[in-house]
């Protein structure tokens, strides 16, 4: 295309959505917008986003066709017609509960992001498994499109009203002190629960979790921080009275009518998996209203094992520990041998999950055990 065929018309090219364009082509995106890959990321991820104006009809047709060829979605309009670019106010990450599709899900996520497919499996089975963040709406609406297509759930954060907790190991007095003295300093009306081996706290401001993460790394605290939208968790009833109410609430989240007495009969136990954050404290708040208490156990601060019953594929079962479990091979070796129920891993709860399922598959019996 010739440079004097391009420029000296009156027409704005818009990038609306990054569509279901892969990560390779930002290079297309490069080709109009100077400056770094970054900055045409954001453009891309916070789109609506103007990429070039000042173009003939002729030439901004055929770069609107290139580029929708590719998979973005792009509009051309009049270089003085009202434009409200996007804003990279939003996180967003992925859920997979079906095992199945958890390798469609890497694959989608390795063409999304650009990476190879060791780095996206492990950012898929993280806890939680936060895809990207800073983008705008129609990024939301165009991963959601994506991975929906896959079987897989997509949560949403909007940055600006999201709240976040923190667990941070502290395993001597004085470190206690100095965590307890830092919580006081950045977050003075935030409730800390003390356990033996932590602090927690929550209800956090984006602000003050970002301060605390800067401060927590000074003192060579173990910390983790979520974001409590992304979160999600198992629910534990604790105590709960055999009522006929709370039988009916078990039946209505799920629970056979048949195996509700043995539930109750049994605390505490897992009535839900898996589920968000509202979902979880509606749960937990339903239970109290009829004179019980359960408990909501997230994800992220969880880690599981998994303790080998019966091998019946040794060679296959290694393998699977190692390339998706990221297990040295010699205790992948030791663990498949013995196969007499010792614990081995310490995974997050996906990374459990489609183990088991994939062994399983090749004939291996294993549990999950929560570590």
């Amino acid at each position: 295309m010739a440079q004097q065929g391009v420029f000296g018309g009156e027409r704005r090219l818009v990038l609306e959505s990054v569509g279901t364009a892969d990560a390779v082509a930002l290079r297309a995106i490069r080709q109009l917008v100077p400056g770094a890959i970054q900055e045409v990321a954001r453009l891309v991820y916070q789109a609506p986003s103007e990429l070039t104006n000042g173009l003939r009809d002729s030439a901004a047709a055929e770069v609107a066709e290139l580029l929708g060829g590719l998979g973005f979605r792009v509009s051309v309009a009049p270089s003085d017609a009202a434009f409200r670019a996007g804003v990279g106010e939003f996180e967003i990450a992925l859920v997979v509960n079906d095992m199945d599709r958890l390798p469609l899900a890497i694959a989608e996520a390795a063409a999304f992001l650009g990476t190879d497919l060791p780095t996206a499996r492990r950012l898929v089975c993280r806890a939680p498994a936060v895809l990207v963040s800073n983008i705008s709406q129609a990024t939301v609406a165009a991963v959601r499109d994506r991975f929906g297509r896959c079987g897989v759930e997509v949560d949403v954060s909007r940055l600006s009203c999201a709240r976040y907790y923190a667990v941070v190991a502290v395993d001597n007095p004085g470190l206690r002190r100095t965590v307890t003295e830092l919580i006081r300093d950045i977050a003075s009306d935030a409730i800390v629960v003390e356990t033996p081996a932590a602090l927690t706290v929550a209800n956090l401001s984006l602000e003050n979790a970002q301060a605390l993460w800067g401060r927590l790394q000074r003192t060579g605290a173990r910390a983790s921080i979520c974001n409590r939208d992304l979160e999600r968790y198992d629910v534990s009833l604790n105590q709960a009275p055999d009522t006929a109410q709370m039988r009916e609430l078990l039946v209505s989240i799920g629970l056979p009518a048949r195996v509700v007495p043995r539930v109750l009969g049994k605390l505490p136990v897992i009535i839900q998996q898996n589920v968000a954050h509202t979902a979880m404290q509606e749960l937990l708040d339903r239970v109290a209203e009829l004179g019980g208490r359960a408990t909501g156990l997230p994800h992220s601060f969880q880690r599981f094992a998994l303790a080998l019953r019966s091998v019946k594929a040794a060679a296959d079962a290694i393998k699977t520990l190692v390339t998706l479990g990221d297990l040295p091979e010699p205790a992948a070796s030791a663990a498949v041998k013995a196969a007499n129920g010792v614990l081995v891993g310490s995974f997050t709860k996906t990374t459990a999950l489609w183990l088991q399922h994939i062994l399983g598959a090749q004939g291996t019996d294993a549990d999950i055990e929560l570590l």
